[in-house]
Order: C-alpha cells, then structure tokens, then sequence
C-alpha cells in the first residue's frame, strides 16, 4: 500500500483480517514506490492519489512503464469522484477506481475481484491465438508476429477477449463488463480509447480490430 495516512492503512489492515491469507506492506515515501514494488513484487498495490510529496498518477505511470512492475494490478485510492480523474485513472493502467471514504466489504470486494483476474489460477488457461496475435495471461505477455507488444492491464484485456473471441462480433457492453470485473462498468469512451491505443501499437496491423457500428468490435484473424 502506498499511502501516506497511516490511520488509513491502519483501516485498510485492519479489513484485511477479514478475509486469510493477506498480509499488508506500507511504503509511506513516494520516491520508493517504484522501487518497494519491484523488490517486493506484491500481488496487488493500492495506491492514493493525493500524495503531499508526490501524485499517485504519476507513481502509477512509473509503475507500468517498469518492466518488473508493469504487470502488477492496481487500485487506486482516492477523495477525486468526477469521470474525468477516473478515466485518467484507468487509462494510465489502474484496474480499479475506489473513492474514499470506502467501505471494508467493498474494498475487499474489489480487490478480491482484482486477485481473481490476475491469479495463477485463473491466468493458467488463459492463452490465446489469432492473426499472428499470441497473447498469454498467466505471463500477461503479448506479442504480434513475434514482436513483443506492451499492453496497459485493460488494453491487454480488451485484446486478450478479441483474440479469444477471433471472427465473433463482442458488443462493448461484454467488452467493459469483461474488462472492469466489478459489475461496475468502466465509461464507454475508456473502451474506445484502449481500441484506439491497441490500434496505434498494433501498427499496419491495427485494421484487424474492426469497428462494428452500433454493436462493438470484432478481431479480423
């Protein structure tokens, strides 16, 4: 957790007995976020946004332009409601948006929901083939005709399902509610930009996302 409140983590702790097998770690200085995280290598990061010595976006964007980070999911913490900071947020590579003051079951909830997605469990059937595409969730590698791409978490989800799903049209009310996992939708307009962004990485490659107008998105193998 990186926080600067320590009654906050206290709470957030104190939730964790809730539920076996979590054990909490608290970095309190932003300038060791990045470098606590890749030494620890936790399973999850919550993450507050309004840090006094630093903004948590831009802990998140170091965090996922780490290559021994990148690949870790996290929540952000945070007193900022409107859609703008949340879609932010979420593009920058957050799994999940928790506007404080949260409740311990929710909090739990989310972040339960979080471990699921990217759990070994979970992650070790989930590989995908299509059009050169090769995407492995357990690594939560991919690459295109061999050459590495580097996905933001929803970027890779979004991608991930469209590769599974090669030639099937998948509405963007699949594609958010696969992508955001809480039965709490993500703004449409988020979707479109991580489509956008997949295009842009994907290259002369990009056109095989095809726009299916008033229905979603389908991957052209």
């Amino acid at each position: 957790m990186i926080e600067d409140d320590p009654a906050i983590v206290r709470a957030v702790e104190k939730t964790l007995t809730m539920s076996p097998g979590f054990s909490l770690e608290w970095v309190s200085d932003p300038d060791k976020a990045v470098s606590e995280a890749a030494a620890r290598r936790p399973d999850l990061v919550l993450l507050d946004v309004r840090l006094p010595d630093g903004d948590g976006r831009v802990i998140l964007q170091a965090l996922k332009e780490n290559t021994a980070t990148r690949g870790i999911p996290v929540i952000l913490l945070t007193g900022l409601a409107n859609e703008g900071d949340k879609v932010l947020g979420l593009n920058l590579g957050a799994d999940d948006y928790v506007v404080k003051p949260f409740g311990a079951m929710e909090l739990m909830a989310r972040m339960q929901a979080v471990l699921r997605r990217y759990g070994p469990s979970a992650a070790a059937e989930r590989v995908a083939r299509a059009g050169g595409l090769a995407l492995d969730a357990a690594q939560r590698s991919a690459s295109l005709d061999g050459k590495e791409l580097r996905l933001q978490p929803r970027e890779f989800e979004v991608l991930f399902l469209l590769t599974a799903h090669a030639g099937k049209t998948l509405s963007r009310d699949f594609l958010i509610e696969h992508t955001s996992g809480y039965g709490r939708p993500v703004p449409t307009r988020s979707l479109d930009t991580h489509v956008k962004n997949l295009r842009r990485k994907m290259g002369a490659r990009g056109d095989m996302i095809r726009t299916v107008p008033k229905l979603g998105y389908r991957l052209e193998a």
